[in-house]
């Protein structure tokens, strides 16, 4: 057995170990930087600069692609961000009110199958949002377009990660103290789908014009 081998920095162990470490420092930079609530967007299209780039090793320090990440995207990743949640809070407020409807049981449950479908389409949308804005330099028109169009193109790969999501938001109902770090392992898990979905749209003859560095 070689024991320079096993202490070896470049081994697959401590290579391993160095992006687990590096996941939980971002997690924690996205909770810091997401603290006044409006800042989310804007945090969570960090976290991606990130994690987009960690699976070809293309990542960098954390601190400081992190920050890049959050000052370059600030604007739009926060007018999505506004957008999304006024979305979500509209479709869980229409939701809500179907018990209301002067209606009988069989048209409101019926009521409940729409919104319950639109709400599947919105969620599998929003994912897509914060990692296409950290990926492409594309207008926030663009970023919502292509988020739908990728998201329904690529279904089962749309599922997956909102599957991926689900299980690290049951560990986090478990272990809600460390909430940032599960964000950001999912994030690092879901970010191979993510990137694979991008480089479909990409075209050849133009595959880095909208990638932003």
């Amino acid at each position: 057995m070689n024991i320079n081998g096993i202490f070896n920095p470049e081994n697959r162990f401590f290579t391993f170990m160095d992006k687990v470490m590096n996941l939980c420092l971002l997690g924690i930079f996205w909770a810091l930087f997401s603290l006044p609530i409006v800042t989310i967007g804007a945090s969570t299209t960090a976290l991606f600069q990130y994690t987009l780039r960690l699976i070809r090793n293309e990542e960098g320090y954390v601190w400081r692609s992190f920050y890049k990440g959050f000052t370059k995207s600030f604007f739009p990743s926060t007018l999505l961000w506004l957008g999304t949640a006024a979305a979500g809070l509209f479709l869980a407020l229409d939701f809500y009110c179907c018990q209301f409807l002067p209606f009988s049981d069989g048209v409101k449950w019926a009521v409940r199958v729409v919104l319950a479908s639109i709400i599947f389409v919105y969620l599998l949308t929003i994912i897509y949002l914060f990692p296409l804005t950290a990926f492409f330099r594309f207008s926030i028109k663009k970023t919502v377009g292509g988020a739908f169009v990728m998201a329904m193109g690529n279904l089962h790969v749309s599922v997956t990660i909102l599957v991926i999501y689900a299980l690290f938001g049951a560990i986090t109902w478990i272990f809600p103290e460390l909430f940032m770090i599960w964000f950001a392992f999912a994030s690092g898990l879901a970010s191979p789908f993510f990137r694979w979905v991008f480089e479909k749209y990409m075209e050849p003859d133009k595959e880095d014009s909208d990638i932003i560095e």
